[in-house]
């Protein structure tokens, strides 16, 4: 591995076909995941266009939700110390239940999203950002303001050994210039029925490994001396 990530974020939607929201079976859902603490959440809310359910937040910027839409349900943690392990093992038994008790035969696609922070070998990331990966520094000195934060965004369609698209950001940290921000968004296409939802652990996984392997190794290629 070329480079010790350190996520900080996951979100997993797990699309079905357009079903009409019930709170009474959402609120079931609640109650079920409740009896276990590992995957329960403390809050229940009925909005407008969905219903939410979250955990409360230990300190600035944390997240900890499922929010059922009329066609997704979305799984996020954000800056919880949450491992990948973790977060799969949550997004099985969480999608799970909820699936099964508001009768939704099956998942029609799934996307996963990674959010990780990495040290390149130079000290500043807007450096390496702008003069090794993008060899563009001395052009952005025409705009005649110190630089704040650079990024790139590059997306990849699906392909005959990949079926999913996958969409990456690398863009420097604000809260530490030394850092790199790392995103990859993974789309996939393809019918999983509910009773195979343990099957998404793997796309979670295709995800990170992505970010992993071909976006390190593709950063690691430019990080040089």
């Amino acid at each position: 591995m070329a480079y010790d990530p350190r996520s900080i974020s996951f979100s997993a939607e797990i699309l079905y076909p357009p079903t009409p929201l019930r709170a009474d079976l959402a609120q079931g859902v609640h109650n079920a995941l409740f009896q276990k603490p590992a995957f329960g959440y403390q809050s229940f809310q009925i909005a407008p266009d969905a219903v939410h359910m979250t955990n409360m937040p230990h300190a600035p910027g944390q997240v900890s939700s499922l929010s059922f839409h009329s066609d997704r349900l979305i799984v996020r943690e954000e800056f919880r110390g949450t491992t990948i392990e973790d977060f799969a093992t949550r997004v099985v038994n969480v999608a799970g239940a909820s699936m099964s008790t508001l009768a939704i035969p099956m998942s029609i696609a799934q996307q996963f999203c990674v959010r990780s922070l990495i040290n390149p070998k130079h000290r500043d990331g807007r450096d390496f950002l702008a003069h090794k990966l993008l060899a563009r520094g001395d052009a952005l000195a025409g705009f005649g303001r110190p630089l704040q934060g650079l990024g790139l965004r590059i997306a990849f369609p699906p392909s005959e050994q990949d079926r999913a698209l996958h969409q990456v950001r690398v863009e420097s940290w604000p809260q530490d210039p030394r850092s790199l921000w790392l995103e990859v968004t993974s789309t996939y296409p393809g019918a999983i029925p509910t009773a195979q939802l343990p099957q998404v652990a793997d796309l979670l996984y295709a995800t990170y490994a992505f970010l992993c392997g071909p976006v390190a190794d593709f950063l690691a290629e430019h990080d040089q001396p």
